[in-house]
């Protein structure tokens, strides 16, 4: 059940599940269930099933992964060691309309939001990552990617 739970959020996420990043997640999952003498196990309060339960820690740790491999850089990479004779797809007429209101968009924001917004969504770096790098608290961060994001939101609106 950890697995298909992990492959599944893998193959949403990434569009395949590699059966190392699966196992990577399943072995990371038994870990923290068995940590501290089995604290998650003991917090599973039953206000829903444990299959659930287990799933959402399964779902959680696969997206952990996820994050801590793209930083790491082996993500990105992974597509072009599969088929290294594929072209890259050129990008379609509409595509690179969209890429440069999008970098025009960026380029406006305030030198905070971009990098709050680069450091999230480009780089991959957690909350703790970005509270220290930027010299907020960690719950600061959310609110400023949120409003960051609606910045840049308002800026690709039409009309404005």
């Amino acid at each position: 059940m950890l697995a298909r739970a992990a492959g599944a959020t893998l193959a949403r996420v990434l569009g395949s599940a590699p059966e190392d990043d699966v196992e990577a997640v399943v072995e990371a999952a038994l870990l923290a269930l068995l940590k501290d003498d089995c604290a998650a196990l003991r917090a599973f309060g039953g206000r829903s099933s444990f299959e659930g339960y287990l799933r959402a820690i399964a779902t959680k740790l696969a997206l952990n992964h996820v994050r801590s491999e793209r930083r790491k850089g082996w993500i990105r990479f992974r597509p072009l060691d599969a088929a290294p004779d594929a072209p890259a797809p050129e990008p379609e007429e509409g595509n690179l309309q969209e890429i440069a209101a999008l970098r025009g968009a960026l380029g406006k924001l305030p030198p905070r939001d971009r990098l709050l917004l680069k450091l999230f969504h480009l780089d991959g770096a957690g909350y703790r990552e970005i509270a220290g790098l930027i010299g907020i608290s960690m719950n600061a961060v959310s609110p400023a990617l949120i409003r960051a994001r609606e910045k840049l939101r308002a800026l690709l609106e039409p009309g404005r």
